[in-house]
């Protein structure tokens, strides 16, 4: 029976463990941090785990976030123009977003309690060598190592080498919930700024995230200290959605905004990076890069999580298949895995580039036809089909008229 090593507690990682778990096959996952360190940081990420993701959290038998209340449906998106678009478009089955300082630990609780093996590591390339001779494969799923250089760059496939959006985002209240539950997304020529419920330890709040073009006027939340001048970050940051999403402000109730703890602000860049896929350690042993260790993105098209879940179902599959976990078969997983990981890099990447006319055309489209705005907003639940749509103006125009009447 093999015996996997996991580095990394993220989404990633966890499903993975979890999955193989189900397979009977022996697991140590090694986290930097403890569960209890987990719940107590700051945030890191505000992920929505798209229908997909939610049926493998049922496979996996952890969902335990499914009421009625914690749902999703669709997007309503806004943008200005002449003329202006906004549109909601319904999701197939529904989203939810969560605070992973609620998930993370619950996750790993679940591992646990069905008799996986938790260590604290250090995520560096010498600790994780250290560690891999104890194993028949080691999968890395945590960012950190990336960066520490034990899987490079892959310039093919990373077409940017600098942020193309400047970020903040936080956890708040006073925004009055929204009915239906729907992703509030506001485009305009400086960025963009959306928001959803997110379901914390405290009970729902809502998540906003900021995406400013470098240099335009949202780029200031980013350099500004929210942790010394709470009550100014505040107020700017409703100023800045007043001026460049009205839609979101008219939801928000001045007295009761507000963060919802200190520290609920994440803010800087991420430079979108797709780095080798594996790697062999001193040890012999084989290293696999997984999730933010392999592939980051820029999280407009919020895929993240959900990419992250799908390649851990992958990886299962392939790693219950094998052994021998040599070099063959790292070639086979990055094969298999990049055909899954491709749409939803060049997808996102095409969405933080300069602006593009058949993107325009599609919302344009969306917001006179209700089967156009639900048929495109239901394709974030599958990235491939999106890229179909979107990757070139004839493979749009072809999509959108399979929505045109014969004859019309």
């Amino acid at each position: 029976m093999p015996d996997i090593a996991i580095v990394g507690a993220g989404i990633s990682g966890l499903h993975l463990a979890l999955r193989l778990q189900q397979a009977g096959v022996a697991t140590t996952v090694y986290a930097e941090h403890s569960p209890q360190e987990v719940a107590a940081s700051r945030p890191h990420s505000l992920p929505v785990r798209f229908g997909a993701t939610r049926r493998r959290e049922r496979e996996l038998g952890v969902a335990h976030w499914e009421g009625p209340q914690d749902d999703t449906h669709g997007v309503n998106l806004v943008a200005p123009g002449d003329p202006a678009v906004h549109f909601f478009g319904r999701l197939g089955e529904p989203a939810s977003g969560i605070d992973l300082r609620l998930y993370l630990p619950r996750l790993t609780a679940d591992y646990l309690e069905r008799g996986g093996r938790l260590e604290l590591l250090r995520p560096e390339g010498a600790e994780i060598d250290r560690v891999s001779g104890g194993h028949d494969l080691v999968v890395v799923a945590a960012g950190r190592a990336a960066r520490s250089g034990l899987f490079p760059r892959d310039p093919a496939r990373s077409p940017y080498t600098a942020p193309q959006r400047v970020l903040t985002a936080g956890l708040f209240h006073g925004i009055a919930p929204s009915d239906p539950g729907w992703i509030h997304f506001e485009v305009s020529t400086v960025g963009e700024i959306f928001s959803t419920r997110i379901l914390t330890s405290d009970g729902p709040v809502h998540g906003m995230v900021v995406e400013a073009l470098p240099g335009g006027p949202l780029e200031q939340l980013a350099r500004f200290d929210h942790a010394a001048d709470r009550a100014g970050f505040e107020r700017l940051l409703l100023k800045l959605v007043g001026e460049h999403a009205p839609g979101l402000r008219e939801r928000i109730d001045e007295g009761e905004f507000g963060i919802t703890r200190p520290g609920d602000v994440i803010q800087g860049g991420i430079i979108p990076t797709v780095r080798e896929s594996w790697t062999t350690l001193p040890s012999g042993r084989v290293a696999l890069a997984l999730g933010d260790a392999w592939v980051v993105n820029d999280p407009l098209t919020g895929q993240g999580a959900n990419l992250g879940s799908r390649c851990a179902f992958a990886l299962a599959d392939l790693i219950v298949a094998g052994p021998p976990y040599d070099e063959a078969f790292a070639g086979k997983v990055a094969e298999r895995l990049w055909r899954i990981a491709e749409p939803v890099v060049a997808w996102s990447n095409l969405n933080i580039g300069p602006p593009q006319e058949h993107l325009g055309g599609i919302f344009a489209a969306a917001t006179r036809d209700q089967q156009v705005a639900d048929a495109f907003v239901d394709n974030f639940n599958d990235p491939a089909a999106m890229w179909d749509v979107v990757r070139s103006p004839e493979a749009t125009a072809s999509w959108l008229a399979r929505f045109t009447p014969q004859g019309g």
